[in-house]
């Protein structure tokens, strides 16, 4: 039934002079009582609500019907008075009625005990008419009370005191449901089946249309979420963490609100989520299924949420979920890193725009063209490869624009620190020349430079600053036996960073060719080293790089065979 229809079906039951009994079953933690309380209040400000009080009585940990009347009378309250703030005087109405009621029966019979009060809120409920009472949290009742009392007791509340009652019901958790089930049908006037969509979950647990808001909304329902609760404390999480990223590109904090949508919901509903260990090994990449149960019921969801491995910031924002709070000295080192990668990725998709000008336009005049080049060149200057340089130089000089020595000047001031950025084989392998003074002026500026990293240095420094494109460029030149030697050179941390400096970008997209190919060569030097023995396998294949080369492989091999299939039937 959706939410309309079961909020319709409790005003109907608000609104009718007949006593009776409603109950509401679902699922726990769906919003039965948030949809309840918002319906009542709704009713209850038009003065249409048919009772003298209104009581709201939870059953958890009670072990007694009396225990139960106490609840209900101690929490009684006007009808008017529904979904206003704390009255102090409704406390001091009880407690006035109690001691009048005790002094009355002390003046009769002599002397009051010492249980005389709980006596009297017992003759109290008894006497108590016309009520509306909400019963709730039966399933978590105390052992000594039985479902079948409860209803009892219900039954006589509607059929004796004239009241109307409403059981709020996750009948999936109850001990003795097969005795339950027999007497509910004879008890319940009105039965509702509370099984709101997914959409209409996400609704009732997040009202507000902020951002954050709307992100972690859009991830409940993308992933099914179906407890209210959970969604609430997932986006109490994403707002904390939300100042930590604000410093960073937007898509930074999109990225971490998926993962803590994902992971929260593992964390908060074991039951109904993706285990968490399954959740830390998997890797939507590998063709082999290394847990094929929980690949069966989860892997189909998670790549349609675009989760395809978990990363070390993953792991990051993992350990805030488990302790309640985030380390932002751990959250800014890797952050920083997805930051430099998502802005140099709208760095090359700004550059590429204006250069489809160039190419692409008969109309278009060069000035206006040229300047927003320049300008787009010079704003992400920090991005720039020796490559796109030379490009631009060429473009400026040949339509005779001025700036085109300014474009190398600032690009050797810019990058004058960082290794790789003056390499002149990027020129042979994009078809670039430059200038012989330009020339000059690239290599007076690569000898003014700090002496070369080594293949480890440059290898290691993917993982502290893999934002420069220089340090791309240089390990993306490093054959695959360099890998292979490297990653025997070092053991513990240290090639615990050169691997994660390494698989950083498996769940990045739009990267580049340098990225690519360096994934792919640590790929194919893992394979080597997994060939050598079954411990250096599994120590290989817990990284993601070689399924990824795996999956890679395959989708070509499927691509090449539809090709020859189509040739074959075109022959035909």
């Amino acid at each position: 039934m959706s939410i309309d229809n079961v909020r319709a079906a409790i005003e109907r039951f608000l609104l009718s002079d007949k006593p009776q009994v409603l109950c509401i079953r679902g699922a726990w933690g769906t919003g039965k009582t948030y949809t309840w309380d918002d319906v009542l209040k709704e009713v209850a400000d038009t003065g249409r609500v048919k009772a003298k009080k209104y009581a709201k009585a939870s059953l958890f940990g009670l072990n007694s019907i009396k225990e139960l009347k106490r609840e209900i009378y101690l929490s009684a309250i006007d009808i008017d008075k529904i979904g206003k703030p704390f009255d102090i005087s409704n406390v001091k109405e009880v407690g006035s009625n109690l001691l009048s009621g005790a002094k009355s029966i002390a003046k009769k019979i002599g002397f009051l005990q010492d249980d005389a009060l709980t006596a009297m809120i017992e003759v109290a409920a008894t006497y108590a008419r016309e009520h509306l009472i909400l019963i709730d949290d039966l399933e978590r009742k105390g052992e000594d009370l039985r479902s079948v009392d409860v209803l009892g007791y219900i039954a006589l509340l509607r059929d004796d005191r004239a009241c109307k009652v409403t059981l709020l019901l996750n009948d999936e958790e109850l001990e003795d449901g097969e005795e339950f089930s027999s007497y509910l049908e004879k008890v319940v006037d009105v039965y509702i089946r509370f099984q709101p969509s997914r959409e209409e979950i996400a609704g009732i647990a997040i009202r507000e249309t902020d951002e954050v808001s709307a992100l972690v909304r859009t991830n409940a329902i993308a992933l099914g979420i179906s407890n209210v609760r959970v969604i609430r404390k997932i986006l109490e999480l994403v707002k904390d963490v939300q100042p930590l990223l604000a410093k960073y590109s937007g898509v930074v904090t999109t990225n971490a609100a998926a993962t803590i949508t994902l992971l929260g919901w593992s964390y908060f509903q074991p039951k109904s989520a993706p285990p968490l260990d399954y959740l830390k090994r998997v890797n939507t990449y590998s063709s082999a299924q290394a847990d094929e149960k929980q690949d069966l019921l989860w892997r189909d969801l998670l790549l349609e949420y675009h989760y395809t491995s978990t990363s070390e910031f993953d792991l990051v924002l993992l350990k805030g979920i488990e302790n309640g709070y985030f380390d932002e000295g751990e959250i800014d080192k890797h952050a920083a890193e997805l930051h430099l990668a998502d802005e140099r990725d709208k760095a090359e998709k700004e550059m590429r725009v204006v250069w489809d000008d160039v190419h692409y336009s008969f109309t278009k005049p060069a000035e206006g063209i040229l300047d927003r080049l320049f300008e787009c060149y010079v704003r992400n200057i920090k991005f720039m490869t020796i490559a796109d340089m030379a490009a631009l130089e060429a473009l400026f000089r040949e339509l005779e624009d001025k700036r085109s020595e300014d474009v190398v000047a600032r690009y050797i001031e810019v990058h004058k620190d960082s290794p790789g950025a003056f390499d002149f084989d990027q020129l042979y392998q994009f078809g670039h020349e430059l200038p012989d003074a330009v020339r000059e002026n690239i290599a007076a500026a690569e000898a003014a430079q700090t002496p070369k990293l080594s293949p480890d240095d440059i290898v290691k420094a993917l993982a502290t600053q893999g934002g420069h494109q220089e340090i791309f460029d240089a390990v993306a030149k490093l054959p695959v036996a360099e890998y292979v030697r490297i990653f025997k050179a070092y053991e513990g941390k240290e090639l615990s960073d050169i691997l994660s400096g390494l698989r950083q970008y498996l769940t990045v997209g739009s990267l580049n060719s340098r990225i690519i190919t360096i994934m792919d060569n640590a790929g194919q030097a893992l394979r080597l080293l997994a060939a050598e023995s079954p411990i250096n396998k599994r120590r290989a294949m817990r990284l993601g790089l070689i399924q990824r080369l795996d999956l890679i492989e395959a989708e070509r091999e499927a691509q090449e065979a539809a090709k020859a299939r189509s040739n074959e039937e075109d022959e035909n």
